[in-house]
């Protein structure tokens, strides 16, 4: 960015810059120059500056009057000022006004149309210098001159010097006054002698002087501002404005043409371009700075990206008259900030907000304060109507005019030049308070329980059609009335539901955006102070609308306080968790009915206090808004029943305009009112509460604690709960088809030929053509199995969606290429399904590296299906949307088929449930096996003996005793955790997971879980196009499954064996201890021991050995016995 000064330091503007070569007698030079707006051009061609002098080491002999140029001299004739005397006699000083008009004259006739320059335009004032100056032989100084006191500070000043005997020289120049009242210039004497000027000598004359009064038209044109007049500019906006500039497609036929009139009809309230933009003098924004010092940074450079956009950005708003080329001395930079882009057209035009960095003005600028309404407020007066428009003001802030005084202080610089605004620009520190100065002024009589506003965004409500056109109508008047202008592309007009300042509004009520919502459940558990103010600031826009929220995050809250060390603890996760499940179940306070009672609901804890506000209609309750706050630490220590009290009088407070002269009923499960209103003597603060609950009426209802507030408002939420939609998860893939497969293959060249040759009866030994669906299919054998299986040949279009079907539950490659070896088949499928599955991104962020381990492990050979099964528990885990927790497994030892269920707690009484389930689905097992734990070893699990089934029980803290049940879990949180977007989605995935679990090959048996456990395969979303299989003889059917069961069996134990005698170095090289009856030994601590805790427990004593090295000891303390691997 190049920016030029003249010597007094002022900031020169300029138009345009271009490079020319130009020739000084012989030579060629070349250079940028810059086209500026001075009239003091008119003087010269151009102007060669410091620059050009250095870089082409140029030196001035005026001795000589020679140009050095390296080593070559060019004589030039010097265009000497005409203030110095031929001889010795004293000036005539008449002489200097004849000169500065023949000068003056000069310039003027270097424009298109010549100025009457009069005598008495010209009348001038003398000027003298501002201090001693001594200037030596051969030099130059720069001279402070006074500026005389009745001479205007506002223009531009013309000097013209007075001739001397002395010898200096002094051009005459135009100049721009500081702030001290003076004006520079440089005196250069050409002589060998010394010059002394005393001060107040007389150094010329000075008169004032207007550049714009000697501009042409033509020059001046594209700077002035729009000089239209009104009539033209709303012919304009007429001539602009199109039906289709509305978005009304989804209004029936009839209302769709009504509201297209009405806004056709009111085409002055809207513009689309900078130049029909609204202008409204109104309001008069004022910039009062602490300090008259000039403020400058340095311009930032334009991506590249947003150089044409800010280059036509600039372009619209000089000819539209929102700016203006500057010199002044204020000068701020310029930031081009991406607009969002419709994620649905990625072809859309790259656009820029254009801001100016005014941070260093607002640092000095006093402020305009006023009370912006509270949002709460806006959404409570206009939520629970039918219908919504939301009026958006078309480049709203430029719609203000600047006062001329204070257009200076706003500059800004751009690498097209220095300008400053005509109207009031965004990002300075009071724009937004006179703009809602404006916008309260406009719409003063007009806001109510139909219209609110914020800043530009104008939301009508209504409960009718009709309603909601009387109510724009009356809104486009007052914003005509005030030349205001609305943008026809961000209009909201008729719709249910709307979206507005974060929440979403309809007849129901109020509920938090999806976008905030989705804000709130995806924010990442806090790592820093910083990041749980971000958190907390989130929430407290929706603390309205949830129930207890200072008690939920109270723990949150402490990690705030001052010299509180950073510890995320159990609390703050479990209150981040609660908190995000909250917001996730999409929480919806209805809007208030003036007909209906009004009930308030009451509670405190030892660290909060709560009241809900709620309307009863058809015996239900609904609740219209929460309230809630921490505690003080004095308050902490009141006893429960002046807390209760407390919470009465805070909740009445904080709803003071809603209950304030109704009749409202007061629930509260305690009795504080009667007991302290009994007393003779009462403290003072609880005097003063009573005192104001006195000028409210109610009645207070006593509820009791299994009413309590938490239990009544999980029933009212239960109905706005998030509901699981589970409606795609089994879906398949489309273009997996039987109809869109076949297109494919006669679109692939290699398949298509084969599809042809085959049609002509040409023989293949492996191709040929279903006759049914025309598919092109191949002939393969199974490797070790002595049948013929027949495969889609997939082309190559269809890789890639094979695979990803197959890769859904992201198991590895093995499995996901069984999956797809079952029906498909293409050249190159194993390593094809390799490099995908490798290349998972999901994969490899979730699944840890594969290493063998040494372990020690059993085969289990059980008489059959279902007869030993293992249960197991997952978690805790993030709450799913379905307010799960955990995860309880269950797996068949015979087969390994999986059955998982989540569950919300894991006390027993819900675990027995689960059981009583699979055995409905499944049939009552011989053996169950679980570990130690409280819910598996409660009395309540005694039901199992009544069944007459064994459970054996081994101890915590020892996985490989349940080592099925373990791999099992590990796969199923790798897949979980790949497939789930959110972790809040693992419930519903789990369903997926277990269908492909369940029908993938098993690394021992080689054969799929649910065909070992049911005789059969289970369909997958891969399967779900091929023609359903019919059963024509039945008795011939279950023989057949017979015969297959007995084959599995047999190849099943096979299987197994040859599994455990390739891994025996994994199997049996672990060194196990072996412990003797009656030895004495410590047993590992699993309870997470602290630093300075003990790591093992006891001594133990072994009373009895068991198989499977597994011991029965007794404590030596207590005498309690244990079993223990």
């Amino acid at each position: 960015m190049v920016r030029i000064k003249t010597i007094d330091n002022t900031v020169v503007p300029y138009m345009s810059a271009i490079n020319l070569k130009f020739k000084i007698v012989k030579k060629w030079f070349s250079n940028q120059l810059f086209v500026t707006l001075n009239s003091w051009n008119a003087h010269y061609h151009a102007i060669l500056g410091y620059d050009f002098l250095q870089r082409n080491k140029v030196v001035i002999d005026t001795v000589n009057k020679q140009l050095l140029v390296g080593n070559q001299k060019f004589d030039f004739e010097e265009n000497s000022p005409t203030n110095v005397c031929s001889d010795t006699t004293d000036c005539d000083i008449s002489e200097s006004d004849k000169n500065k008009k023949e000068s003056f004259e000069q310039i003027n006739n270097n424009f298109l149309t010549k100025v009457d320059v009069s005598e008495e335009t010209f009348h001038a004032l003398n000027v003298k210098i501002a201090n001693n100056i001594t200037v030596q032989p051969f030099s130059t100084e720069i001279i402070n001159l006074k500026i005389p006191k009745n001479i205007s500070k506002n223009k531009d000043l013309i000097f013209i010097p007075k001739k001397n005997k002395l010898g200096y020289l002094i051009n005459e120049s135009l100049n721009v006054p500081t702030n001290a009242n003076l004006f520079h210039t440089i005196i250069e004497n050409n002589t060998n002698k010394v010059i002394h000027v005393r001060k107040n000598t007389i150094m010329g004359k000075l008169s004032t002087f207007d550049v714009n009064d000697i501009m042409s038209p033509s020059e001046s044109e594209i700077y002035q501002t729009n000089n239209l007049n009104l009539n033209e500019i709303h012919k304009m906006r007429r001539d602009e404005l199109l039906k289709s500039d509305f978005k009304l497609d989804h209004l029936i036929d009839k209302d769709k043409k009504d509201m297209q009139e009405l806004l056709l009809k009111n085409y002055k309230v809207f513009s689309k371009s900078y130049k029909t933009l609204g202008e409204t003098s109104a309001v008069f924004p004022e910039f009062s700075l602490l300090h008259n010092f000039p403020q400058q940074t340095k311009p930032y450079s334009i991506p590249l990206m947003a150089k044409k956009y800010a280059q036509q950005e600039i372009n619209n708003l000089l000819e539209a008259g929102i700016i203006e080329p500057s010199s002044s001395s204020y000068c701020f930079p310029v930031i081009f900030i991406k607009k969002k882009q419709n994620p649905n057209d990625s072809n859309s035009e790259l656009k820029f907000r254009m801001v100016v960095d005014y941070r260093l003005l607002n640092s000095i600028t006093e402020t305009f304060k006023i009370c912006l309404p509270k949002i709460s407020e806006i959404i409570k007066n206009i939520a629970g109507r039918k219908i919504y428009c939301v009026l958006d003001l078309k480049s709203a802030f430029f719609q203000i005019k600047l006062r001329d005084e204070d257009k200076r202080k706003l500059a800004f610089c751009t690498e097209m030049g220095n300008f400053q605004p005509t109207r009031l620009p965004f990002g300075s520190k009071n724009s937004t308070s006179y703009f809602h100065t404006l916008i309260s002024k406009c719409l003063n009589g007009t806001t109510g329980k139909n219209v609110q506003f914020f800043l530009d965004d104008i939301i009508i409500a209504a409960d009718s059609l009709c309603e909601l056109k009387i109510t724009l109508q009356a809104v486009f008047d007052r914003l005509i009335k005030f030349n205001l202008t609305l943008d026809p592309a961000k209009l909201q007009l008729c719709k249910p539901e709307i979206t507005y300042l974060g929440f979403d509004l309809n007849a129901n009520g109020v509920s938090p955006s999806e976008q905030n919502v989705n804000k709130v459940t995806n924010f990442p558990r806090p790592k820093n102070l910083k990041q749980v103010q971000m958190f907390l600031g989130m929430l407290n826009y929706f603390r309205g609308l949830i129930y207890g929220y200072a008690g939920i995050v109270e723990p949150l809250v402490k990690l705030t306080k001052k010299n509180t060390p950073f510890v995320w603890s159990v609390e703050c996760e479990n209150a981040f968790n609660t908190v995000q499940e909250i917001i996730l179940k999409n929480p919806t306070s209805k809007n208030f009915d003036p007909n209906l009672p009004i009930s308030l609901i009451t509670d405190a804890s030892k660290i909060a206090i709560c009241g809900i506000l709620l309307q009863k209609k058809d015996n239900v309750f609904y609740p219209l808004e929460f309230f809630s706050r921490k505690l003080t630490p004095a308050e902490c220590k009141y006893p429960s029943i002046r807390r209760e009290l407390l919470a009465i009088y805070a909740s009445v407070k904080h709803f003071h305009d809603q209950l304030l002269g109704e009749n409202f009923e007061l629930l509260t499960d305690a009795k504080p009112l009667t007991e302290y209103q009994s007393l003779d003597k009462k403290p003072e603060i609880v005097a003063r509460w009573l005192l104001y609950l006195g000028t409210f009426s109610f009645t207070p209802t006593h509820i009791p604690g299994s009413l309590n507030p938490a239990d009544f408002l999980s029933r009212v939420v239960e109905e706005n709960s998030l509901n699981v939609n589970n409606i795609t998860l089994f879906q398949p893939n489309d273009k997996l088809s039987m109809q869109n497969i076949l297109n494919e293959q006669k679109q692939d060249a290699i398949l298509s030929k084969i599809m042809n040759d085959l049609s002509v009866n040409k023989q293949c030994k492996q191709y040929f053509l279903d006759v049914n669906s025309g598919l092109l299919m191949i002939k393969n054998a199974l490797k070790n199995k002595k049948k013929i299986v027949n495969r889609i040949v997939i082309p190559k279009s269809l890789i890639k969606v094979c695979i990803e079907t197959a890769h859904a539950p992201h198991f590895g490659v093995r499995k996901t290429f069984e999956f797809i070896r079952h029906k498909y088949q293409w050249r190159g499928m194993y390593l094809d399904t390799k490099n995908f599955c490798e290349h998972c991104e999901k994969c490899l962020e979730n699944k840890p590296k594969a290493k063998l381990t040494q372990t020690q492990m059993i085969p289990k050979r059980n008489l059959a299906p279902g007869q030993c099964i293992a249960i197991d528990i997952v978690g805790k885990l993030p709450r799913s949307t379905d307010n799960k927790n955990f995860i309880l497994t269950i797996i068949d030892h015979y087969s390994r088929y999986l059955e998982a269920y989540p569950l919300q707690n894991i006390i027993s009484r819900t675990i027995i449930k689960c059981l009583n389930k699979y055995f409905a689905n499944f049939g009552l097992p011989k053996f169950l096996i679980t570990d130690n734990t409280t819910h598996f070893i409660s009395n309540e699990m005694e039901f199992l003996d009544r069944l007459n089934i064994q459970h054996r029980k081994f101890s915590i803290y020892y996985p490989m005793a349940n080592g099925l049940l373990e791999r099992a879990h590990r796969t199923m949180k790798e897949s979980l955790a790949s497939m789930c977007e959110s972790t809040f989605q693992w419930s519903e995935k789990l369903l997926f997971f277990k269908l492909y679990y369940n029908n993938s090959i098993h690394s021992v048996t080689k054969f799929a879980p649910a065909e070992i456990f049911f005789g059969r395969k289970q369909n997958l979303p891969l399967d779900s196009f091929f023609e359903p299989v019919t059963v024509e003889n039945e008795s011939k059917y279950l023989k057949n499954i017979r015969n297959n069961m007995c084959s599995i069996r047999n190849e099943f134990a096979k299987n197994e064996e040859q599994y455990f005698k390739n891994n025996a170095p994994h199997i049996k090289g672990r060194k196990v201890p072996n412990f003797n009856l009656g030895d004495k030994l410590f047993v590992k601590n699993f309870s997470h021991p602290q630093v300075f805790q003990e790591k093992y427990k006891g001594p133990f004593e072994i009373i009895r050995i068991l198989r499977n090295n597994n011991y029965v000891i007794k404590s030596l303390k207590n005498n309690k016995t244990m079993k223990l691997n």
